[in-house]
């Protein structure tokens, strides 16, 4: 939350120990914005919207240790701005002293739990009060109670602590599994609208006419941008504080989350095989992979593809890659299927990269593209609602969808493409779609 330069990195080295939070929050009004294209979510003196009626919902309102209403103290952190953090941010931060990197981490969970734990209790049309998300939101209240409690317990001093570590990871840990319960609070959410309107409902065709449901939608890319952050900071930091650069193994690129040597092709390609996997399980074939017209684990070795690098969180490349590669396999195994049912000759599909070094260090951009059942214009519209599937076999009801995760399916989640896409843009990337049905889709992502 709070950026820093050097004469405040000195002033919070020679702060005493309770005096690092004040030294912090009085830099960080006149440091601006390394990133150059950060758009905070909330702007920096508003409250989040309806606030006081999502304060309403949330349950009970425990008194902290100094005295200070819980809700009262969220509400306050909730007004404040989260920022995203830039791959320059990153890197910066590993040149930072580990009790600043600290410090940074617990102000920033401060905010972010309690934007998160709000967020989600200020959905309109019923949705916050959905069994799935009243959990998750519990649970970021939780979070920030146990965060509150243990600065005034230990103040700053202790953020250096082990049991510091250990309440992050446990954090991190608590909340793996976030993602599966929104997307069962989506089907509740469904479910519930059809006891009211009838079983045919379809979400991603309501919310045209609705405005409501794309509030739902837009305020879920904020909360998953918000969840992020969290989890990109939490792990950062705590590999970070864990390093130590004498020890450094050879060969290694790792600079916490940050692999400084990223290769997407190389990423592609391993998004590729556990497609690939998915596809023998299920249908007994799968598409082929060409880069540039070669197959792709030919291109990997290339001294072009060993080029193409720059700084990113390539664990976050891969989910992207694998939730394309997974859909543009599915469409390419349909179309054999239509085209006559000879699996032996599902098309292939296509990875186009720029190969000049000059254009690649200026454009990081991938085109994917497959031969497959192609989209609809209508299709095209809604595949980046969270309500949407165009996948048949996938579940029909909210208790259903923890079975259908754990067969780890090729498709049919719904949320793998609008997650894919906040990921793109949280460093300032992007996703786009075209397709013409019959003939295939084309995708386009910007890095």
């Amino acid at each position: 939350l709070f950026r820093s330069s050097g004469s405040s990195i000195d002033a919070l080295a020679g702060s005493p120990p309770g005096d690092g939070l004040a030294v912090a929050a009085a830099a960080a009004a006149d440091l601006p914005s390394t990133s150059p294209c950060r758009r905070p979510w909330g702007g920096s003196h508003r409250r989040m919207p309806q606030l006081a009626m999502a304060a309403r919902r949330l349950s009970g309102s425990p008194v902290l240790p100094h005295g200070r209403c819980l809700l009262s103290a969220m509400s306050d952190m909730a007004s404040h701005t989260l920022e995203k953090r830039s791959i320059n941010d990153l890197l910066q931060l590993a040149e930072r002293p580990a009790e600043f990197r600290a410090l940074q981490l617990h102000e920033t969970l401060k905010v972010g739990l309690a934007r998160c734990a709000l967020r989600l209790a200020e959905m309109p049309f019923g949705f916050c009060k959905l069994p799935s998300i009243k959990h998750v939101s519990e649970s970021y209240v939780n979070n920030f109670r146990q965060v509150v409690e243990y600065e005034h317990r230990k103040g700053v001093a202790g953020l250096m602590d082990e049991e510091y570590h250990e309440l992050t990871r446990s954090i991190l840990n608590e909340h793996r599994g976030t993602m599966l319960d929104v997307a069962k609070g989506m089907w509740e959410f469904r479910e519930d609208l059809g006891l009211l309107f009838g079983d045919n409902l379809e979400l991603a065709e309501v919310r045209e006419d609705l405005r409501l449901i794309k509030d739902v939608e837009a305020n879920l890319d904020e909360f998953f941008t918000e969840r992020l952050t969290l989890r990109l900071l939490i792990t950062h930091v705590q590999k970070l504080n864990q390093w130590n650069p004498l020890e450094k193994p050879a060969g290694k690129e790792m600079v916490g989350v940050v692999n400084v040597n990223t290769q997407p092709i190389s990423s592609l390609s391993r998004a590729f095989v556990a497609a690939r996997f998915m596809c023998m399980r299920d249908f007994q074939a799968a598409p082929d992979l060409k880069v540039n017209g070669v197959m792709h684990d030919e291109y990997i070795l290339s001294e072009i593809s060993r080029q193409q690098h720059f700084p990113y969180v390539d664990t976050h490349l891969f989910y992207i890659f694998l939730e394309l590669v997974k859909n543009a396999a599915r469409a390419s195994i349909e179309r054999a299927q239509q085209d006559g049912g000879d699996l032996r000759d599902v098309p292939s599909i296509s990875i186009l990269v720029p190969e000049e070094q000059y254009t690649w260090d200026r454009e990081r951009s991938v085109k994917l593209a497959d031969k497959g059942t192609g989209m609809s214009r209508g299709t095209l519209s809604r595949a980046f609602c969270y309500s949407f599937s165009s996948v048949k076999d996938r579940p029909t009801v909210a208790h259903e969808l923890s079975d259908f995760d754990r067969r780890v399916p090729l498709a049919g989640f719904g949320f793998g493409l609008p997650i894919s896409r906040v990921m793109a843009r949280y460093f300032c990337g992007d996703i786009d779609l075209n397709s013409i049905p019959g003939q295939g889709t084309d995708v386009y992502v910007y890095l």
